[in-house]
């Protein structure tokens, strides 16, 4: 059977823009100028948060369109309904579209801002089969913040930002503009990557994938901010989109185990003696201290000579308990056979290390405090701890939480970290370093964290 569906070739232009904002894209026109609306959001980098219409024509130059006729407004079905005149863009596909309008689209986006694009028709040819909807295949620059004014109120934000002083009358636009840039929402005006605004693309077209770690985390969030983090997790190195990966051992990560390897099979056989209240048996600390090398005074301090006096060792327990390693038995602490069976294998025991932490999910906000805590570890940089925790409440004002006063996070609020992952870490953390639990491990931090959103 013949293919009548028609592949195109399309420059889009935000119209007047200095330097010019633009993408080549191809796309199936066969869609309908609505789901084409959502290739456009995905590809010039907008959010989906405003109106928007069709033109046949220059909306500059009404007297008419292209072809002669009347010129042609496409609505959205719910502006319809409020009374706007036009036609349906569901009701339309693009290559209809072009085909009335000599090749020339213009697109409106935001009816308040009035971002106007110029969409050209470049070429077009049968459509391959194997050829996504719509793919982006080159461009430059992003997209003017949402709600700056329009194309000189964006251009006033830029030059009052990069300006050495400010008008106190203006300062607030300043403000604004700075209160948009954070790890999560960069602000490059000129930045631009097709790989990335290829998944927000295909993000805008088919959702968040099933059945991956990544995007089983995007599909409980709010549209934007699921697109949002989805570009913060390909910045890392994380495909939203790739299957899921086998866990790679990284080449630390054997040095790292050593610690929980030394509880597995310090809790074989007899196992470990428990109180009656299930805490470590004062007696078998010394031992335990010294087996798991956290040797340091923070352990011997203030006297403590107990296990709940000693809080990251009882939090490392906790964890190895949690995840299937240990377990309490009697009044004795044993090694599952979980444990035993993974225990001779480094990379059984790390893939059990990241599926269990990629399986950690009790109440939304732990969850979602947890993936964001390994988001921020998985940078390519080396941040601080301060520096973590100030992305993390980043991501939460993001994903809409605030205080229970209503007060929103800021960066330098106590953050709760998720239980799993900050035990996991702390356990990597300790078993690499000589002086226990003093500093941080920041390579095998990162590549935990990138294995589980990997998964």
């Amino acid at each position: 059977m013949k293919n009548l569906r028609t592949q195109h070739t399309l420059h889009l232009e935000l119209y007047g823009s200095e330097p010019t904002i633009w993408r080549r894209i191809e796309v199936d026109g066969s869609m309908t100028l609505a789901r084409f609306h959502e290739v456009l959001q995905g590809a010039l980098g907008w959010t989906d948060s405003h109106l928007h219409l069709y033109m046949d024509s220059n909306p500059l130059n009404r007297s008419g369109a292209a072809s002669g006729d009347t010129p042609v407004t496409w609505h959205m079905s719910g502006s319809l309904d409020d009374g706007l005149e036009g036609e349906n863009e569901e009701h339309t596909t693009l290559t209809k579209a072009l085909a009335r309008s000599g090749g020339t689209l213009w697109y409106e986006y935001d009816l308040g801002d009035s971002w106007t694009h110029l969409i050209t028709e470049e070429s077009s040819r049968a459509l391959d089969p194997a050829a996504p909807a719509a793919r982006v295949l080159e461009g430059a620059m992003r997209v003017p913040l949402e709600d700056s004014g329009g194309l000189s109120g964006w251009y006033e934000t830029l030059k009052l930002s990069q300006a050495a002083s400010v008008d106190p009358e203006r300062s607030y636009v300043v403000d604004w503009y700075k209160s948009h840039h954070s790890y999560f929402t960069p602000v490059d005006p000129e930045a631009f990557d097709a790989e990335l605004a290829n998944v927000q693309v295909r993000l805008h077209l088919d959702g968040p994938p099933a059945g991956t770690v990544a995007g089983t985390w995007l599909s409980t969030m709010p549209k934007y901010a699921g697109h949002v983090i989805a570009d913060a997790l390909m910045r890392v190195g994380v495909d939203v989109f790739a299957e899921d990966a086998v866990a790679h051992l990284p080449e630390e990560a054997p040095r790292a185990m050593e610690s929980i390897l030394w509880w597995i099979r310090a809790c074989e056989g007899d196992g470990l003696p428990l109180t009656a209240a299930g805490y470590l048996s004062p007696g078998a600390l010394p031992g335990v201290i010294a087996g798991i090398g956290w040797e340091h005074e923070d352990f011997v301090q203030f006297g403590a000579k107990t296990e709940v006096h000693l809080h990251g060792l009882l939090n490392f327990r906790e964890m190895l308990m949690d995840i299937g390693l240990l377990k309490a038995q009697g009044k004795k602490l044993m090694a599952t056979p979980t444990a035993v069976r993974v225990s001779q294998d480094p990379v059984k025991l790390w893939a059990h290390l990241v599926k269990r932490a990629r399986n950690s999910r009790t109440d939304q906000v732990t969850y979602d405090v947890t993936m964001l805590a390994l988001l921020a570890t998985a940078g390519t940089e080396t941040a601080d701890r301060e520096t973590i925790n100030a992305r993390i409440n980043q991501g939460m004002r993001l994903l809409g939480y605030a205080h229970n006063d209503g007060e929103p996070i800021a960066d330098g609020d106590f953050n709760r970290l998720g239980d799993r992952y900050e035990a996991i870490t702390k356990a990597f953390r300790m078993a690499l370093l000589k002086n226990g639990n003093k500093g941080r491990a920041v390579e095998i931090e990162r590549d935990f964290a990138l294995a589980v959103l990997r998964s």
